[in-house]
């Protein structure tokens, strides 16, 4: 079988993998000309492999699609936040956790630098998001890799998270053949950007491979374009209470009385907190949305009416006059002095010259 993985891209060239073999190639002219494009994570059948330059002649229909970062046929989405330097973003992790399940892709969050955290921090940050079974490592004791490769194992992971959070290391750690750049983190905790482009790491577990993406890392990120009412949908710790428990059909689940879920979670943790925030931020965008929609109708209204008021108009000075007839006026007469200065008038500029 010639069909492999696109791992990495270069310019115009493509790497792609099949089986043990890494292959160097271009895309078919015909690929080109139809406005072919080619996302690391694709699925590819190559050609002339023998050749010194094999070519992608098939790109096969993906599965999912990320554009920030740009990779294809995504199976889940590894959230990596350090427990300390810098210190655990919580409300980043939830905007996170907000944008991957709303691309309908699996989020697995991943707590690094485990060897800076103390039990009781380990407690609390497992307790917050016991809803999502976080994963807990250290790149420096090699505890918690293990289960992390068995995650990994059989699909496309894309690395997600603020800079310095260990990303790169990771990846070093899962694969001692790579060698990525990792970065550090300044004195006011924020960590240096050190991947630049997207492409696919090989991660072996028992008898099973796996693939990894380090996306460059980012410290902002906005809210999908979701209703308000919808966003409760996307905490899983509130399921068991939605569905018509509480007393308003409408709550949102912020101050209302007989509110299910407000009865039945924390809410002053983190993780509620921040649902309120973004909540507030979904509203806002929500406005935005439909004030545009509505600015947007009533321009179409009014260009509509100005229409109908020209054509109104012409009718009441009469027929407009066609090209034909214009050129007639002009050939008709021999010296441009004879023209009165109303005909000129009615004449556009493009009818000026013969």
């Amino acid at each position: 079988m010639n069909d492999g993985l696109v791992i990495k891209q270069e310019a115009n060239f493509y790497s792609v993998s099949i089986a043990d073999q890494v292959y160097l190639c271009s895309m078919r002219a015909n690929l080109k000309k139809a406005g072919e494009i080619i996302k690391v994570g694709d699925r590819v059948r190559l050609e002339e492999l023998e050749a010194e330059r094999p070519v992608i002649a098939e790109i096969y229909p993906r599965t999912t699609e990320l554009h920030k970062p740009a990779v294809a046929n995504v199976n889940q989405v590894l959230i990596v936040m350090s427990c300390l330097q810098p210190d655990f973003n919580f409300l980043l992790v939830d905007r996170l956790l907000l944008a991957i399940k709303y691309e309908g892709l699996d989020p697995v969050l991943c707590i690094s630098k485990a060897d800076l955290m103390d039990a009781e921090l380990e407690e609390y940050l497992t307790e917050e998001y016991a809803a999502f079974e976080p994963l807990i490592v250290s790149v420096a004791t090699g505890a918690g890799l293990d289960a992390l490769r068995q995650r990994l194992v059989g699909k496309v992971s894309v690395l997600a998270g603020a800079s310095g959070t260990g990303k790169s290391s990771m990846i070093n750690q899962l694969n001692p053949e790579i060698h990525l750049q990792v970065g550090e983190v300044n004195q006011l905790g924020i960590g240096k950007h050190t991947t630049r482009h997207v492409s696919l790491h090989r991660v072996d577990h028992a008898d099973g491979i796996g693939w990894v993406a380090d996306s460059p890392g980012f410290n902002n990120l906005g809210i999908p374009p979701i209703d308000p009412q919808e966003l409760c949908g996307y905490y899983p710790e509130f399921e068991p209470f939605l569905g018509g428990q509480c007393f308003f059909g409408d709550c949102l689940h912020r101050f209302e009385n007989g509110c299910a879920v407000k009865d039945s979670v924390d809410t002053e943790s983190e993780r509620f907190y921040n649902y309120l925030r973004l909540l507030t931020e979904a509203e806002e965008g929500f406005r935005e949305r439909t004030d545009a929609g509505k600015t947007e109708g009533l321009t179409k209204r009014a260009v509509g009416k100005n229409q109908r008021d020209q054509v109104l108009k012409l009718g009441t000075v009469g027929r407009a006059r066609s090209r034909r007839v214009h050129r007639q006026i002009i050939e008709q007469v021999g010296n441009w002095s004879d023209i009165d200065e109303e005909s000129l008038e009615e004449l556009a500029p493009d009818e000026w010259r013969i």
